[in-house]
């Protein structure tokens, strides 16, 4: 009798394994995927602020450009005010 309740036990724990390592398995795909997710957004998050910033020094250079341009008419101007 001893020897059948230890079998029906090891039986009983060989499923509960088994069913911990289905759900580990299955949380560890999900946490994959998960991963693999987080990492896409972050290389898309890096390519929109590389994009940024190279928006922002283009706009930098717009505004040195046009600044030079507007020293150079009040300069022309104070120069040749008849010519304004």
């Amino acid at each position: 009798m001893n020897y059948e309740l230890l079998s029906k036990l090891a039986l009983e724990e060989a499923e509960k394994s088994k069913n911990e390592t289905l759900i580990l398995r299955k949380r560890n795909e999900i946490l994959h995927n998960e991963v693999e997710r987080l990492e896409s957004l972050v290389k898309k998050i890096e390519q929109e602020r590389i994009s940024l910033k190279e928006e922002v020094d283009t706009l930098k250079d717009e505004v040195i450009s046009l600044k030079s341009v507007l020293e150079f008419k009040d300069d022309e101007n104070q120069h040749y005010p008849h010519y304004s």
